[in-house]
């Protein structure tokens, strides 16, 4: 080209680093910085010559006629020649591919071949799935610049690994040591130090400064043109346990996904059994897990739907590259695709009620799902070396959770109305659903424990199942449930999560206020709460109340009383109103149970 063109598009054509510009950014600033210094030392001089002025009763100067806000004043930009804002970037030397002698099957390759502009272009998949290697390189990081100190990022690594991983399939990658995750992703690490700080009660302190560096770095990344596979591997993690965020990452993770064709490692692993194609489609099949979890808690469309990877689940898990954990994340997978067809046949809520024609529907579904449970709680192993007996009965809970979302339907649209007959037999079946989840939680030990490490779903689903029957109880008193068994339930349960050893920030602490708020305003049975105190007996044992939260008084009779002294009407009347905030926000540090997603009833 022209030599004598600005240099700045000379190199932004050739894809190179404009030195110059650079150059002149730097004597800019520079410049810039001298003025400000040179005018706040005259400031000064003047201040002080006119005071001295003062106290010799002498004339005082005039007033200076510069300033460093001065417009007038010199500025090296103006000496510069004008300079035109770069455009999109162009490929000068793009590679030559077998494709461009093809006709065009994406309409996008041929816009790509007439502009070469680089944003067009698609990336090779291969390159993309590549973890990249920074050994040799210095880290700079959250934990290098001193936020957060290397042993308190050992801590939580190790409770992540030892731990939370066990939960989430071992999906967190081959890094076992802090100095090679800090090289091989900053995201990752700093995902996985913030899911970490939020399981430990020790780390409330630690959870504030790892999560801003999490949201940094995400917000940086927004418009790099390629991420890489432990980038999106940061996101899988952040949308299965950051319920806050778990909706922007869910989707803006779907979207890098399907720009490498995430999901075409099927075929891979089926043809080569590979095993970095393997890890990809795990991450595929994550985001299909984190996608419809969210479509049922908020009631919206799902963005992944049931592609050849999904539906052909079954060759995967018999690949040799297949593992005991996979069989875990592949019974999600199975059991998501059941209630993904649901919703399909309900659709979003529009207030009207279910047909009665759904009701044969409604059969099929029930015994697809009890059909879920007899394959897989036989298929997965009884005992886990970390998490004891949660995979096996981990199927159990997510069968009452699915019972209670397909059967909860029959609720909807009925307002004050009475259940219609043909559909109370559903009504039951979601009655019992609910209480099975909530009974489960309190006396099954395997599944308390699980409270530290489940994901935000598990708990979503266990608010809604309470809310559920605080709402059947209060509508339809005594027809499905008593008040006085749902009071107690939710009781214990409110015991239980304020009992439990997580961080501050944690869900099943945030519940904890909510549920106990919303169990005084829908149950004001006077005959109802003798029955609310709960033995010691019953409560799990080996936890003490933490969190910072009022200690729970004992009374005379060795229980705890869940409501205190004042019951019903201590709440106004906006508090516990269905649109005043939305579900899972948490500005206030409490749980809002009234969010209309809960609002079957």
């Amino acid at each position: 080209m022209d030599e004598s063109g600005p240099p700045c598009r000379r190199c932004t054509e050739r894809g190179l680093a404009c030195a110059l510009n650079k150059s002149l950014q730097t004597l800019i600033e520079e410049r810039s910085q001298w003025k400000s210094t040179v005018s706040g030392d005259l400031e000064h001089i003047h201040s002080a010559l006119q005071e001295v002025l003062n106290r010799l009763s002498l004339p005082p100067l005039p007033q200076l006629q510069t300033s460093p806000g001065d417009p007038r004043a010199l500025s090296v930009e103006e000496d510069l020649p004008p300079r035109d804002d770069p455009g999109p970037s162009c490929d000068a030397s793009p590679r030559v591919s077998p494709k461009d002698d093809e006709l065009p099957h994406v309409p996008i390759e041929s816009l790509y071949q007439i502009t070469r502009l680089r944003a067009l272009r698609s990336d090779d998949p291969a390159d993309n799935s590549r973890t990249t290697n920074g050994n040799g390189q210095v880290i700079n990081d959250f934990i290098s610049n001193g936020q957060l100190s290397v042993e308190d990022a050992e801590r939580l690594l190790r409770l992540y690994l030892d731990r939370l991983d066990h939960f989430m399939y071992m999906i967190g990658g081959s890094c076992k040591d802090l100095e090679s995750l800090r090289r091989q992703s900053p995201i990752l690490t700093a995902c996985i130090c913030t899911v970490a700080a939020l399981h430990d009660p020790h780390s409330n302190h630690l959870y504030g400064p790892c999560n801003r560096e999490f949201r940094r770095l995400m917000a940086a990344s927004m418009f790099n043109r390629r991420i890489d596979r432990e980038h999106l591997r940061a996101m899988c993690i952040g949308s299965y346990w950051l319920s806050d965020i778990s909706w922007t990452l869910s989707g803006y993770a779907i979207r890098r996904a399907t720009e490498v064709n995430l999901n075409a490692n099927y075929h891979r692993v089926i043809s080569e059994n590979n095993e970095e194609a393997a890890d990809c489609l795990r991450l595929w099949y994550i985001l299909y897990i984190c996608d419809h979890h969210l479509s049922i808690l908020y009631g919206r469309p799902s963005i992944v739907r049931e592609d050849f990877a999904i539906v052909g689940w079954e060759a995967f898990l018999k690949a040799p590259v297949s593992t005991e954990s996979d069989k875990r994340l592949i019974s999600q997978v199975a059991l998501l695709v059941i209630l993904s067809n649901v919703r399909e046949l309900f659709g979003p809520d529009t207030g009207e009620p279910v047909p009665r024609g759904f009701a044969t529907q409604l059969a099929s579904f029930s015994r697809q799902i009890d059909q879920w449970m007899g394959m897989w709680s036989s298929e997965l192993q009884r005992e886990h070396q970390v998490i004891g007996e949660f995979p096996a009965k981990g199927v159990i809970l997510h069968h009452h959770f699915a019972k209670l979302h397909l059967h909860s339907h029959v609720f909807r649209g009925l307002k004050d109305a009475p259940v219609p007959p043909h559909f109370c037999e559903n009504a039951m079946a979601a009655v019992s659903a609910a209480t099975s989840i909530v009974e489960s939680l309190l006396m099954d030990p395997d599944l308390r424990e699980g409270l530290v490490g489940i994901p935000h779903y598990l708990h979503t689903m266990t608010a809604f199942a309470c809310v559920f029957l605080l709402k059947v109880a209060a509508q339809y008193t005594g027809q499905f449930i008593e008040d006085s068994v749902v009071l107690n339930l939710t009781s214990r349960l409110v015991q239980l999560f304020r009992s439990t050893a997580v961080g501050k920030w944690h869900l099943v602490h945030l519940m904890a206020d909510g549920l106990e708020k919303l169990a005084a305003k829908k149950i004001t049975s006077p005959s109802a709460y003798p029955n609310l105190l709960t033995p010691k007996a019953n409560t799990p044992g080996g936890m003490t109340y933490i969190n910072g939260s009022p200690q729970l008084q004992v009374n005379g009779y060795g229980v705890e009383p869940l409501f205190g002294q004042t019951l019903g009407n201590t709440f106004g009347g906006n508090e516990m109103d269905p649109a005043s905030t939305p579900f899972l926000h948490f500005e206030t540090g409490h749980f809002d149970f009234n969010y209309p997603g809960f609002g079957l009833l």
